[in-house]
């Protein structure tokens, strides 16, 4: 790795080489390197960990010519390793500026820039990168509205957001049409590209201010509409792994024997804009009973995405009739996104069914028979949300 240095260097400010240059010039660094495969090898359980922290020392004594092989690694890295390969980044950084020299522009650019390498390095080298050079930073981050790491993406919405100045003063004093049109046409750009609930939310309070309401719940991904049918028995929790007839087979007419007689499916629209779904007002509040959720998802491409879900009670989910995920739990907690599965959407219709389980405590805690649900991407932003 020390062939690098000087070839890393004498880039001096300039930005016009990019991260597989940086790689090529070191002459084979990276995955083989030993000290690197120490670190990668480092986990939680302290394997590693003594061996890892004498590689640690013997990369940061590479200095600079060290960097764009840390950078490479990352996306091979484990958590613990990760953390490793960030701390010796760091290090080898302050040392240069302890010495009043800095890391060339080029080398952070070459990591920011490279969207396929890990989240966490990029956004660690924006962070550093800002230190020294903040306007060409800011200038490379203005163009990270629809960027792949979250954090870069949550900067770049922040950053918009400043450049339009007081929004709250502009929103409540702008007379003219066009200009408010031109901050309305400004700010839904930035909604779109928003991720954070505290932002997305802000931005949508805003634009409804300028007469430019936007659908919240198809911004996060929340499905609204459901058939539903239920409920049936769950006496002794019995009806978790009962394998009721929807799960066999899904056909809107059919009609199935119930807890308490025939059951049928029942079509829903929801308002709320985080998709919740009240089973208790919607099948009749109850102990010892599972209903089922099933909604259709229709993309015009295969691609991947995210279902998160939400519920104090038992669950399972099911896509195109495969079992994803299993949740034995009844009412530990209630968060957004408290379960996420990763998926591949096929092109056309999809179908998503979901088993609702609630068990017969008789505590007010644990009334709740409900759930919300939402297909969105990795950054989770709904799906078809650039």
């Amino acid at each position: 790795m020390t062939r690098l240095l000087g070839t890393v260097l004498a880039l001096g400010g300039g930005l016009s080489i990019g991260w597989a240059t940086l790689l090529a010039a070191a002459g084979q660094v990276g995955g083989d390197d030993h000290d690197l495969a120490i670190l990668l090898r480092a986990d939680k359980n302290g394997v590693g960990q003594e061996a890892a922290a004498e590689a640690w020392q013997r990369i940061v004594n590479q200095g600079p010519a060290a960097l764009p092989a840390l950078f490479e690694a990352a996306s091979r890295a484990n958590p613990v390793a990760l953390n490793w390969l960030v701390t010796a980044a760091d290090r080898i950084v302050d040392v240069e500026r302890a010495n009043g020299r800095k890391i060339p522009d080029a080398v952070f650019l070459s990591v920011v820039e490279n969207r396929a390498a890990h989240a966490k390095i990029r956004w660690w080298a924006w962070q550093r990168w800002r230190e020294q050079s903040p306007e060409l930073a800011e200038k490379v981050l203005a163009k990270s509205l629809d960027d792949p790491a979250s954090e870069l993406r949550r900067a770049a919405v922040e950053g918009a957001i400043q450049k339009l100045g007081d929004i709250e003063s502009l929103v409540r004093r702008l007379d003219d049409p066009a200009a408010r049109r031109n901050i309305a046409e400004r700010l839904e750009q930035i909604f779109h590209a928003a991720r954070d609930k505290d932002q997305v939310e802000k931005l949508a309070r805003w634009l409804g201010e300028l007469g430019k309401p936007v659908d919240l719940a198809a911004h996060y991904g929340y499905i609204r509409s459901w058939l539903v049918v239920g409920p049936f028995d769950n006496t002794g929790d019995s009806g978790f792994d009962t394998v009721f007839p929807p799960e066999k087979e899904l056909d809107p007419h059919q009609k199935y024997p119930g807890k308490h007689g025939e059951v049928t499916w029942k079509a829903i629209t929801v308002d709320d804009i985080h998709g919740r779904v009240d089973l208790n007002a919607v099948l009749g509040e109850e102990k010892g009973v599972v209903a089922y959720a099933w909604a259709v998802v229709e993309v015009k491409e295969e691609q991947p995405a995210e279902i998160r879900w939400a519920t104090p009670n038992a669950t399972k989910l099911w896509l195109n009739g495969q079992l994803l995920a299993v949740f034995h739990v009844y009412h530990s907690g209630y968060e957004d996104d408290q379960y996420r599965v990763e998926c591949r959407l096929k092109p056309g219709k999809n179908q998503l069914l979901l088993k609702i389980c609630q068990n017969e405590q008789t505590q007010d805690w644990a009334r709740p028979w409900e759930f919300r649900l939402r297909v969105c991407d990795a950054l989770g932003g709904g799906v078809g949300q650039r």
